[in-house]
Parts: structure tokens; C-alpha cells; sequence
């Protein structure tokens, strides 16, 4: 299954950006249109959208390198730890370890907020080189007007005779093809 997908032609910076590039703000009141408009641009532009994430995540490291990594890597902790903790309820040992040592579970939770607040420029730098490509990409294709090649291709994948990641994404969300 993961075999045939395929990722589609880097597409010219000419027809992404610059001269033959449309770009016009979207109609706030029509949701349904604007949402059709995005989702269209997200499935045709998806590998320079890819690039331009690598690029603004890979900006964003150089200029702040130890932040974006500390901050990542206090990130995920966080996260598996507070995966550890609402997966094993059922089983009862962080229920039993709360019962027999509340003062240590306590100066934890002290420690690591501690050590949270001590980092949140840290963190606030990884969320931003996550946050900054998605913005970018929202923007663009929110405001880039779809072109005659756009559509097409956005039929075939519709169709079914292509199939690309952000299709697979797409049918996930249960977003329309159009």
C-alpha cells in the first residue's frame, strides 16, 4: 500500500511564488469555498510546502540551535512522561506510588515545573519552529488562487489514479478531493 504512493513534482518556483503566481484573499464569509481552496493547494504544492517546512524548522535551528533542541527534547519528555502517567492508571502504580510516597510525588511535580519554567524560552523556541512552517503554509495556501494545472492534478489524485501523502492525509480528515 505505501508503495504506491507517490510524491508529486517540486513545482516551479515561478508557478509557487513569483510571476505567474495568483494570489488573492480568500472569502471569509464562504467557509466551505475557502476550506475547498486550501485543501486544493495543500494537495498540489505539498512537496514545496515540505520544503518550505524543512526550510523555516531549519532556519529556526540554526538561529537558536540549543534552545530548539533542549526544547524539544524537554518537549517529548514531557510528553512520554505525561503518557507514562494516563496510560498506567489501570494498572494502579501511579495510584499506589501517590498513596506511599506523596511528598516525593510532590517535590517531582515541583522539579519538574521548576525545571518547565526554567526552559519555557527553550520550549517556546521549539514550538515556534514547528509553528512558523505551519503558519507559512497556511498563508500561502490560503491566499494562492488555484491555477487550470492545479485542478487538473487535483482530479486525478481525486479520481484515484494517483495516490500522494497528503491524499492519504486528506482521506484520513476526511476531507473531500475536489
Amino acid at each position: 500500500m505505501a508503495s504506491d504512493i507517490q510524491l508529486p513534482p517540486i513545482r516551479s518556483v515561478d508557478d509557487f511564488l513569483i510571476a505567474s503566481a495568483r494570489f488573492g484573499r480568500p472569502d471569509y464569509q464562504d467557509k466551505e469555498r475557502w476550506n475547498n481552496r486550501i485543501v486544493n493547494n495543500l494537495m498540489y504544492y505539498q512537496t514545496n510546502y515540505l520544503i518550505v517546512a524543512f526550510v523555516a524548522f531549519g532556519l529556526v535551528t540554526y538561529f537558536r540551535p540549543i534552545d530548539t533542541i533542549t526544547g524539544g527534547g524537554l518537549f517529548v519528555g514531557l510528553a512520554a512522561l505525561a503518557l507514562y502517567a494516563t496510560n498506567n492508571r489501570q494498572s494502579g502504580a501511579v495510584q499506589k506510588f501517590k498513596k506511599d510516597h506523596p511528598a516525593v510525588l510532590v517535590a517531582g511535580i515541583v522539579g519538574v515545573s521548576t525545571v518547565a519554567m526554567y526552559m519555557l524560552g527553550s520550549i517556546a523556541a521549539f514550538v515556534f519552529s514547528i509553528a512558523l512552517p505551519m503558519l507559512l503554509i497556511l498563508l500561502h495556501a490560503s491566499f494562492r488562487m488555484r491555477n487550470l494545472r492545479n485542478k487538473v492534478q487535483n482530479k486525478v489524485e481525486a479520481v484515484g489514479l494517483k495516490r500522494t501523502p497528503m491524499g492519504v492525509i486528506m482521506r484520513a480528515l476526511d476531507q473531500e478531493l475536489s
